[in-house]
């Protein structure tokens, strides 16, 4: 039954009459659009964060920085809706004319090269100041994105590696210890010693060591025939005192464990490659891996290896190699299967030290074979 509802008092429906001016004037506000503030975007039908950083920067890959600015209006980035005000802040103006951008060479990513930035406005400034112009801090993103600094071995990596001795009878310090004495001995190996610390060294006969001379402080770890002993860097200590039997030395770099009855040479120059890249080559350098520095079943990323090719044969710091599992032959049997990639780290007459930085298979033996694949600029 349709239900009726009668007004019985002449005050509700004057109540009503003086309502509807009312609402239809609060109607009419609501209807008015307010103009967006400076710096700021209005998400359109159809429009993404990814659509949004294409059209303000000229690359799409820089959406998570309006999502980082806009955290409180975005719950998910992958769902922005009409209507919603982003706030691009200083980041973005007027959108960039994309092909006025390329063509200046700021968003080149093919290698090419790409011009300095403009020279700061003259007069003092501070770490805060930003550059006068939105289209010369769009374009700085830009150049960061595309010209990435590489660089191939870095010094740390090849201090820390490790090398094979290839039967060289090197000039052996003995390390005694850390010249400070624990505060509790019974928890602490006396001499032990970490970063910043001070040790003693005896220097071996005949050597001749100053203040400021860099030591490598290692440990043997096993002998390899006919390959010699395996060395395991700890640390690079500097020498800041010279005494009659023995040299004070500050500890400036630690890798592992530096205790009393380790070794110390001479540290070997660095020679940095530059930020050049290696090449890839066809049928490049045949070797075989030797073994791993630590010994363990599998291989992980960042893992030193050995291999059979050193600086007679043309290897250079910065050199890819990879590993593979030649193909059998045999009916049913797979083809050929490269398990790690390896970059050359340090470099000895006969032999190199490389580290795992790609891997499909971690299964990796002595005598598994490698080839160069990437060389760099001689």
């Amino acid at each position: 039954m349709r239900r009726t509802t009668i007004c019985r008092s002449s005050r509700i429906m004057a109540a009503v009459v003086v309502a509807l001016p009312v609402a239809a004037t609060l109607a009419a506000q609501d209807t008015t659009t307010v103009a967006p503030a400076a710096g700021s975007h209005v998400v359109a039908r159809g429009e993404t964060l990814w659509s949004i950083s294409q059209q303000y920067f000229a690359d799409p890959l820089l959406w998570p920085e309006i999502y980082r600015r806009n955290t409180a209006v975005i719950e998910d980035p992958h769902w922005i809706y009409p209507g919603e005000v982003l706030d691009l802040g200083g980041i973005a103006g007027a959108p960039i004319d994309t092909t006025q951008v390329v063509g200046q060479g700021i968003a080149d990513t093919t290698g090419q090269a790409i011009p300095e930035p403009p020279p700061e406005p003259e007069g003092p400034g501070t770490i805060f100041d930003r550059r006068s112009t939105k289209q010369q801090q769009v374009q700085d993103v830009l150049r960061r994105y595309a010209n990435q600094i590489y660089r191939p071995v870095r010094r740390g990596e090849f201090y820390s590696s490790g090398f094979l001795t290839e039967g060289e009878d090197l000039p052996w310090a003995r390390v005694i210890g850390n010249t400070a004495k624990p505060a509790i001995p019974v928890l602490t190996d006396p001499g032990t010693a970490g970063q910043f610390a001070e040790i003693a060294i005896v220097p071996p006969s005949q050597a001749s060591y100053h203040v400021g001379d860099s030591l490598l402080v290692v440990r043997l770890d096993r002998k390899l025939d006919p390959w010699g002993d395996v060395v395991v860097p700890q640390g690079v200590a500097r020498v800041t005192s010279v005494q009659e039997k023995q040299v004070l030395a500050l500890v400036i770099m630690q890798f592992g464990r530096i205790q009393g009855g380790s070794l110390a040479l001479p540290l070997e120059p660095f020679k940095d490659p530059g930020p050049v890249r290696p090449a890839s080559v066809a049928q490049g350098l045949e070797g075989h891996l030797i073994a791993m520095r630590d010994e363990h079943v599998l291989a992980s990323v960042q893992q030193v290896l050995f291999i059979d090719k050193g600086r007679s044969d043309g290897v250079a710091l910065g050199d890819v190699f990879e590993a593979y599992r030649p193909a059998s032959g045999e009916v049913g049997a797979r083809s050929e299967e490269v398990r790690v990639q390896l970059l050359v780290v340090h470099t000895r007459e006969h032999t190199a030290s490389v580290i795992v930085i790609g891997m499909s298979n971690p299964a990796l033996g002595s005598g598994m074979p490698v080839r160069l694949i990437k060389k760099m600029p001689s």
